[in-house]
């Protein structure tokens, strides 16, 4: 600062540190800080002021501001205003010392540190918090903000107080400034540089060390011949010699050029030497030439280092970025290329030898059609024309490389695409690929199709195999049960009667297996259906209770219900799967039950129903209730010799639980009992489901057989034929019987035409030619409604879905093979005229007669006897030569199966069940002590 010493006292002015808000903690580090800055500031204020004034007491370089701005530019204080006020105190003292008034001091010291803090806001904000002299921006930004504005807002500042006390001239405000700012453009870009270099050490290189010497001495001669002369005007000589400096020497050979020059030219100048002094003006017009001199100098020197530097930073970036881009195009497991807008290559990655299969060199100038195969041309060159037309920024895709691998086989590329933007223009460029190989995913993939493909033909195979199973068990066991059905309504003697009995038996007991095995392959395939609809659940439990009561009643075991009234009577509901499980349950309980009860109980819990079935059996370890609801998994092996069974039941009833939406759980100890526990969301529909009158009428009514009608049977397995006639002519029927759909078409056409029509059709489904859908689109097609001839499906196919393909097909009915009198009997009573007769009738009419059957013939006694000694003897070898395990099994099982299905139709039952056990006890892969012992009882059995 230079100090002007004015004798009026000035009242006061605001400190500048007042702009500083907040409290003065400071800490050790600030207070040390503190000291050393008092004393730094009041000692350079006071050499200035002495050393470089002149006549007016003008301090030609002020190096307080420069040297604390740099500072406060390179070190980090908790708190800076603590700093600031030391300042002041050190530039108050220094200027008492000089001979100031205390006033005066005060209010040129407030002007040096407003100074201090216009210059270090204005470089924090537009530059940086640690500004470079190397850099350009933050170079400008430091000069003009340090170096000019701050400077002449000190300069105001000091003039305004100072014009007050009569010393203030335009001149003496503008040496201010000026020695203010040549301070900040000279000492303070020098002071940063060095403390950059003190901070970042480096040992000069030998040529650099030799260099430094050479431009050193060099300049230095130069400075000295042009300051220690004054005959001629060589300050041209100057410039160069910083500018050699900032060319080969940087940032800090130029700060060191731009003071070494300073003080040689201030010095000199105050001696009376150098070419200043030639100028013929007074002394304090020559110290403001020299200033801008100086000034210039460094604004010459510095931009120069400060360009090369950015440059050289610059060009490093870019060497070192090449470098990472070789370094990944070098390493990257893709492989990159580039094309412009015409679809020219104009850069291919190394990695695209390893990807491609051909060198760079071979893509490069090349377009994208002459590297393709001529299987993705099309599809290359639709995504290069969506992207080059702007209807995509990026596309991905997989295509077959151009060349195959070494043996012939295919290679597969995926390749992302996208287009590349000028960063200038943002115009496009071309196409930037990025290409991989993934044969191995494309081959994986194609495997998972093919897979997925065999799995879902599997599933529609299994499906398929299911339907034909069903039907083609279903319509030889219609007629087994069918004509046992008949055969036990006629007049016979007890033996016979027994046999028709077992028949019967045996055929159910098949249709009940069957079922239980299409039931869990629908359920595992996810076909099964569940449908909803409302009913009597009291009445659904009661029925299901009492479809067991005989049998609990053989065992002398109490079988009970309870349902307490708050029960909602009528809820939501599968009514036919719930009670599946429920019969499931029940009948399961009963089988396992010696003594005691059998319990069902119906519970609300919340929003759930639960229906527990409870029991006094024989339990169920602990170790393998979490495997009981596995397919044909029993409580142990013994248990299947005992009780028989698949083992599906409860598998079944656990799927068909989650199903409806429910759960089923149990809880058991051997011993002492078991208890299933079903629970289902409880969906209460308030309304009555039947109307009281009609419960009335069914109370007290019954139906009766139709009266005598028309019926057309369409029907091409002769078995079926027969069966289903005799059951119709037993109800009193008039039967037509049509051996194909054709056939059965032509007939009803036929006979609609006429005066007697057909009153109902039974239409068999799987008919060889015209199926049974077909046959009935003809003859609705025909004109013929529902409403005129109702049609009924015949089928062995039972699932829901088949019921709504009937329906589709313009069918109103469905009945499921093997046929029983009194689904028949309904079916009649549904769509022929019904007269509803009093229940005080008495039974009904009985059958027409027929000729009493006959006992088994002497031949078909005697092959029986052949195959149950065949079959006897192949156990007995298995017994001895301990084969009951390894490849040989399923064939013993096939003979055994033969023995179990045949032996109860000749009166030997217990033969047959220990059969049916060893066959169970083969298949199921029970241990082979379990198969021996069984073995052995059949064996006694025989």
């Amino acid at each position: 600062m230079p100090n002007l010493r004015g004798d009026a006292a000035i009242a006061s002015l605001p400190s500048p540190i007042a702009l500083y808000k907040g409290r003065f903690r400071p800490d050790g580090t600030t207070l040390i800080a503190c000291i050393f800055g008092f004393l730094a500031f009041a000692t350079l204020a006071f050499v200035s002021i002495e050393l470089t004034r002149g006549d007016g007491r003008i301090a030609v370089v002020w190096l307080p501001n420069a040297l604390a701005a740099s500072i406060l530019l390179r070190m980090k204080f908790r708190n800076e205003r603590i700093l600031l006020a030391a300042f002041l105190a050190g530039n108050v003292t220094a200027n008492l010392f000089v001979g100031d008034t205390l006033s005066t001091a005060l209010i040129l010291s407030s002007a040096n540190i407003t100074e201090i803090i216009i210059a270090l806001w204005l470089v924090r904000k537009f530059a940086s918090s640690r500004p470079t002299m190397e850099d350009t921006r933050d170079l400008v930004v430091f000069v003009l903000g340090a170096g000019l504005v701050a400077p002449l807002v000190s300069a105001t500042v000091a003039s305004l107080v100072l014009a007050g006390a009569g010393n203030a001239s335009f001149s003496g405000v503008m040496q201010w400034a000026a020695a203010d700012a040549l301070s900040m453009v000279i000492i303070a870009p020098a002071v940063l540089v060095l403390w950059d270099a003190i901070s970042n050490p480096r040992l000069p290189t030998r040529k650099e060390a030799l260099e430094w010497a050479t431009l050193t001495a060099l300049g230095t001669s130069v400075t000295l011949i042009v300051f220690l002369q004054t005959s001629y005007p060589l300050l041209f000589l100057v410039p160069p010699i910083i500018i050699s400096h900032a060319f080969r020497l940087g940032a800090l050979g130029t700060a060191f050029s731009v003071f070494k020059v300073a003080t040689i030219a201030v010095i000199a100048t105050q001696m009376g030497y150098g070419p200043i002094n030639l100028l013929p003006m007074p002394l304090h017009s020559q110290l403001i030439v020299l200033e801008a001199f100086l000034a210039s100098s460094v604004l010459v020197g510095f931009p120069v280092a400060a360009v090369l530097s950015t440059r050289e930073r610059l060009t490093e970036e870019f060497i070192n970025s090449r470098k990472h881009l070789a370094l990944l195009a070098q390493n990257i497991t893709d492989a990159i290329l580039r094309y412009d807008l015409h679809g020219v290559c104009t850069y291919a990655s190394p990695s695209v030898s390893r990807v491609l299969g051909a060198a760079p060199e071979e893509f490069v100038g090349m377009t994208t059609g002459e590297r393709v195969h001529p299987e993705a041309r099309e599809e290359v060159a639709g995504v290069e024309e969506r992207l080059l037309s702007g209807k995509s920024k990026s596309e991905r895709f997989t295509y077959r490389r151009f060349l195959d691998s070494e043996d012939g086989s295919p290679v597969y590329i995926e390749a992302d695409c996208a287009l590349a933007f000028d960063h200038a223009t943002g115009e496009r460029e071309g196409i930037v690929v990025s290409a991989r190989d993934v044969t191995e995913r494309v081959e994986l993939e194609r495997k998972l199709k093919r897979a997925t493909r065999h799995a879902e033909n599997a599933a529609r195979a299994k499906a398929q195999f299911l339907a034909n199973m069903s039907h083609e068990i279903r319509t030889p066991m219609n007629g087994v049960l069918g004509f046992a059905d008949l055969l036990a309504r006629m007049e016979l003697d007890p033996e016979a009667a027994r046999y028709a009995d077992l028949i019967a038996r045996s055929g159910r007991s098949m249709m009940m297996l069957l079922n239980d095995i299409l039931d869990i392959s629908k359920i595992e395939s996810g076909q099964l259906v569940i449908n909803y609809e409302t009913f009597d659940l009291p009445r659904l439990v009661e029925d299901c209770v009492r479809l067991h009561m005989a049998g609990a009643e053989r065992k002398g075991i109490k079988l009970g219900a309870s349902c307490p009234e708050d029960i909602p009577a009528h809820i939501q509901s599968d009514p036919l799967r719930l009670r599946q499980v429920l019969l499931n349950l029940i009948g399961n309980a009963v089988k396992f039950t010696e003594t005691g009860a059998v319990t069902v109980s119906v519970l609300q819990e919340g929003p759930r129903l639960a229906i527990s079935v409870e029991d006094s059996g024989i339990g169920i370890d602990p170790k393998r209730l979490d495997g009981i609801f596995d397919p044909f998994i029993q409580e142990e092996a013994s248990t299947t010799r005992r009780f028989g069974g698949t083992g599906l039941g409860l598998s079944i009833s656990r799927k068909l639980a989650e199903l409806l939406g429910g759960s089923l759980t149990v809880e058991s100890m051997p011993g002492v009992g078991s208890r299933f526990t079903l629970r289902i969301p409880l969906q209460e529909v308030d309304q009555d489901l039947d109307d009281p009158a009609m419960e009335e009428r069914r109370a007290g009514n019954r139906l009766a057989p139709p009266p005598s009608a028309s019926v057309l049977v369409a029907e091409d397995h002769d078995v079926n034929r027969m069966l289903v006639t005799a059951m119709l002519e037993q109800l009193g029927q008039r039967v037509t019987v049509a051996y194909d759909g054709s056939e059965a078409v032509k007939m009803a056409l036929d006979a609609a035409e006429s005066e007697a029509p057909f009153d109902l059709v039974l239409m068999d489904i799987q008919m060889p030619g015209c199926d049974g859908y077909t046959a009935t689109r003809t003859i609705r097609s025909h004109g013929v409604g529902l409403s005129q001839l109702p049609i009924i499906a015949l089928t062995a196919n039972a699932f829901p879905e088949d019921i709504a393909a009937a329906q589709e097909a313009g069918m109103q009915g469905h009945l499921a093979k093997p046929l029983v009198f009194e689904e028949l009997t309904a079916v009649l009573a549904r769509w022929l005229p019904v007269r509803i007769v009093p229940d005080n009738t008495g039974t009904l009419p009985p059958p027409p007669s027929a000729s009493p059957a006959r006992k088994p013939s002497s031949e078909l006694l005697e092959r029986w006897n052949a195959r149950r000694s065949e079959a006897l003897a192949a156990v007995t070898a298995a017994v001895e030569q301990d084969v009951l395990e390894g490849v040989h099994i399923e064939e013993l099982a096939r003979t055994v199966h033969k023995l179990a299905g045949t032996a109860g139709m000749f009166g030997e039952e217990a033969l047959g069940e220990k059969a049916a056990a060893l066959e169970r006890a083969l298949r199921s892969g029970v241990e082979p002590v379990v198969r021996r012992k069984l073995a052995e009882e059949l064996l006694e059995a025989a």
